[in-house]
């Protein structure tokens, strides 16, 4: 009967949306009059409809936006408007699409409220540092589009963090997340193993100096490997997540096909922070697995990293065994001096920073001899937060730290959630993974937190749920 009662109001809902049927009404009008027009170019014609389609659906419910953000972010390459002086996607579209959606609800529901958690005020406390950097940094410009970036990522994470509080929009989001992995992770094999197939981005680089091996390095959708890398772990470790905490047996069966091809295409990028990444958050999965499936997790874990080790090509465990090489590889012995030049600029600049994005300004000056010239950027996201905003920084890295470890830190007697576990087992591989990358504007690291507010509410509403009706 509940359920029949929802229905019905939704459908009452649906009749009276006034807005919705003369929108709908003018769609129509405007389908039926160009396709009475001789000569229209039906192709472009059919995306400006899908478009305004978009738009509506949207701005009529904004957890739409949340998910169709998750389906375009991965539209690094082929979903460019803009690239100069900064590049918008059709991601940035739909996420101002979204935040207008949402204060729109804010507005028409007052008794709707933003539920803010402590993770706000470490976002806030960057945002802060970032400011504060600003008044001295050595490109005024970059700082402040800098300022605004994290703004939006902070927008971006305050809005997740509200729409995922709705199960079902927290596993369509799942859902898609672990979608686009496969699609990625399919068009990198593809990329790897299909002669001819160029679709994406492809690079070609060298193993290590003096070794003369070339790497087919494969980036599916993303301009760089190492960063669809990230992504991939992510949707990997969503994906096995999901299987382990699944009781349907044809359920566990399609996330373990999504993980495989996730998977495989992580492998083919040849992207060591991913591999990283992944190894340290597949413990993780294993620490907030539900009692009784740890052990024979941690055996199917160890069996698989044998069998992969065992039918790996030479070239991927030469891969997997350079990552601490400094001397012969060039890309790691960038990260490693880099770092003692970060610390360096830390020294000269400890007040106030080289100023947000400013890095790769004052980095030439500092830079150390083993490092690849074309490299300026920093790849260190703790060292160069404090090297770009100085103290401000060191203080905003720290206070965010510990009010993510608050939103984990709580007594769990039923276990974890399994959004929880999928927040805890992304988060700490990208935290990780940063050390060698600067994540600061990777959407998926801010998902990420925005899933661990959520997951962690949903943990406490399901153990009050548990508590009241024992």
């Amino acid at each position: 009967m509940t359920g029949s009662f929802a229905l019905g109001a939704s459908a009452r809902r649906l009749a009276d949306n006034r807005v919705l049927w003369a929108s709908a009404a003018c769609l129509a009008g405007l389908v039926a009059g160009v396709s009475a027009v001789d000569g229209v170019d039906f192709a472009g014609f059919a995306a400006m409809l899908a478009g305004i389609v978009t738009v509506l659906l949207v701005l009529w419910r904004y957890e739409i936006g949340a998910v169709l953000m998750v389906l375009t972010l991965p539209l690094d390459m082929y979903g460019r408007i803009l690239e100069t002086p900064v590049v918008i996607t059709v991601f940035h579209v739909v996420l101002v699409l979204t935040l207008a959606s949402w204060v729109l609800r804010l507005y028409a529901e007052p008794e709707r409220r933003v539920a803010f958690s402590v993770v706000d005020i470490g976002i806030a406390a960057l945002v802060l540092a970032a400011v504060w950097s600003l008044p001295f940094s050595l490109d005024g410009r970059d700082t402040l589009i800098a300022v605004v970036r994290l703004l939006f990522l902070w927008a971006f994470t305050l809005l997740y963090a509200n729409a995922l509080s709705s199960r079902k929009t927290a596993d369509w989001v799942l859902a898609v997340l672990v979608g686009t992995g496969v699609l990625n992770g399919a068009v990198a094999l593809a990329q790897y193993f299909v002669p001819g197939f160029e679709y994406g981005n492809v690079r070609s680089v060298n193993q290590g100096a003096g070794t003369g091996v070339v790497l087919r390095r494969v980036g599916a959708l993303f301009w760089d490997p190492n960063y669809l890398g990230g992504f991939l772990c992510v949707a990997f470790l969503t994906a096995v997540v999901l299987l382990v905490h699944s009781r349907k047996p044809h359920v566990a069966l399609a996330w373990l096909a999504s993980s495989a091809v996730i998977g495989g295409g992580l492998v083919v990028t040849f992207s060591r922070t991913g591999w990283v990444g992944a190894a340290v958050g597949l413990v993780v999965v294993m620490l907030t697995a539900p009692k009784g499936r740890k052990v024979p997790l941690l055996a199917t874990g160890m069996l698989l990293v044998v069998l992969v080790v065992a039918i790996s090509p030479g070239l991927i465990v030469d891969r997997l065994a350079s990552i601490g090489e400094v001397e012969d590889d060039l890309s790691n012995a960038t990260r490693y001096y880099m770092f003692y030049s970060s610390v360096d600029i830390m020294r000269e600049h400890w007040v106030f920073g080289t100023g947000l994005a400013a890095f790769d300004v004052a980095f030439p000056e500092y830079r150390r001899l083993g490092t690849l010239s074309s490299v300026i950027r920093p790849h260190q996201l703790p060292l160069a937060l404090w090297a770009e905003m100085g103290i401000g920084g060191l203080l905003a890295e720290i206070t965010l730290i510990v009010t993510l470890a608050a939103v984990f830190w709580r007594r769990r007697p039923h276990g974890w959630h399994v959004i929880e576990a999928v927040a805890a087992a992304g988060l700490v591989s990208l935290l990780v993974q940063s050390w060698l990358q600067y994540y600061l504007y990777f959407e998926y690291l801010w998902l990420f937190i925005a899933f661990a507010v959520a997951g962690t509410r949903f943990g406490r509403l399901e153990e009050e749920t548990r508590d009241g009706s024992a």
